[in-house]
């Protein structure tokens, strides 16, 4: 029997614009310019496996896939004088989720949001660098390096941005008895302190949160909060001990605290993206994708009311895309890649799994 090619054109788009991105584009291939992708996710948000690949193929490139084209026409369509509305993300380990939540990134970005993006939440629960009981807050615990590298992410991903905003803070903020944030400072300078001085880090990254719920109530600004792994908040465990040995919960952590604060719907002028994953959990607690097993009584009440969107393994159309994205680039060289036959073989195997389909294909 001959064989028959597969081969395709037509697994990209030029729409370079996330805020454009309607159905026509699902299963097409956009590119992220190097500038772009160094505001954006110099400090998280792709998985580690897509950011090494996209740099050994010379280049960022999403996939537009229905999940994302579902939030986008939501978010598109916003009321945003209504209070927040909240939105999970959630699938199979692997299936997608992180990529999807870049490209509402992009978009938040473009639509001119100040971003609040954390790239993994569950880096804070399972491997913390240096714990400290905290001074302000009775029993609960800060993550001075985590919260010096979190500040640093988010003045590079809205460094232009809040010059432009020019945001200032709407309280006095007293760290010891000579440093000072006084009322009416730039965030800029809160931002810095934190920065410069890891003691003070976790409590201005609390009080940034605090003044930006502040700013996007008053319409001085529009918020786009995006959390991956976002079930970790209410895990039921830490790699953090007490010195009698105890276990500390994340709910007791100043960070949790202040993300919580924030993904509460008691304000406007802005959205919460947020994804669940089973990886996010400990091992006996990963049996179902789904959101209220993922989070918890307590993480879904936190939540409730959110609009879940699934993210599926690829459909055909988008299983063919990244096959030809694979073959235009010349990270699948093996001849069987450019026939139904080969193709069917490798849909088999993955079972139209994003992350096994990129381990598969992978030369080495």
């Amino acid at each position: 029997m001959p064989v028959t090619e597969t081969i395709t054109d037509t697994f990209q788009t030029n729409e370079l614009d996330p805020i454009n991105h309607r159905k026509d584009h699902d299963g097409h291939f956009y590119s992220i310019s190097q500038s772009v992708k160094k505001q954006l996710f110099t400090g998280g948000g792709l998985p580690k496996e897509y950011k090494e690949l996209s740099e050994t193929l010379n280049g960022l490139s999403i996939m537009v896939r229905k999940p994302a084209i579902e939030l986008i026409t939501y978010l598109n369509k916003t009321n945003f004088d209504a209070p927040v509305t909240r939105y999970v993300l959630y699938g199979k380990t692997g299936s997608g989720k992180s990529i999807s939540l870049a490209h509402i990134l992009h978009y938040g970005s473009n639509a001119g949001m100040v971003l609040v993006h954390v790239p993994w939440a569950p880096n804070w629960v399972r491997f913390p660098k240096g714990c400290t009981p905290s001074v302000i807050h009775p029993n609960m615990y800060d993550h001075p390096i985590e919260s010096v590298e979190w500040l640093k992410h988010f003045s590079t991903q809205n460094a232009l941005l809040m010059q432009k905003l020019e945001l200032k803070t709407t309280e006095t903020y007293k760290w010891s008895k000579r440093e000072i944030t006084t009322a009416g400072s730039p965030l800029c300078e809160l931002i810095d302190l934190g920065m410069n001085r890891a003691k003070y880090a976790t409590d201005c990254v609390a009080a940034l949160l605090g003044e930006l719920k502040k700013a996007a109530i008053s319409k001085r600004c529009r918020v786009l909060v995006v959390i991956d792994g976002f079930n970790a908040f209410f895990s039921p465990k830490s790699k953090v001990q007490r010195e009698d040995k105890s276990i500390v919960l994340p709910t007791e952590f100043v960070l949790s605290d202040a993300f919580l604060s924030l993904t509460r719907n008691d304000w406007t002028n802005g959205a919460i993206v947020v994804s669940v994953d089973a990886s996010a959990l400990p091992l006996e607690l990963r049996e179902s994708s789904f959101p209220r097993y993922q989070l918890g009584k307590q993480g879904f009440e936190h939540l409730d009311p959110f609009i879940p969107i699934e993210v599926p393994n690829y459909s055909e159309k988008e299983f063919h895309s990244q096959i030809d994205y694979y073959v235009e680039r010349n990270w699948l060289q093996q001849p069987k890649a450019r026939t139904d036959r080969g193709r069917a073989e490798l849909s088999f195997t993955s079972g139209n799994h994003p992350l096994s389909l990129m381990k598969l294909v992978a030369p080495y």
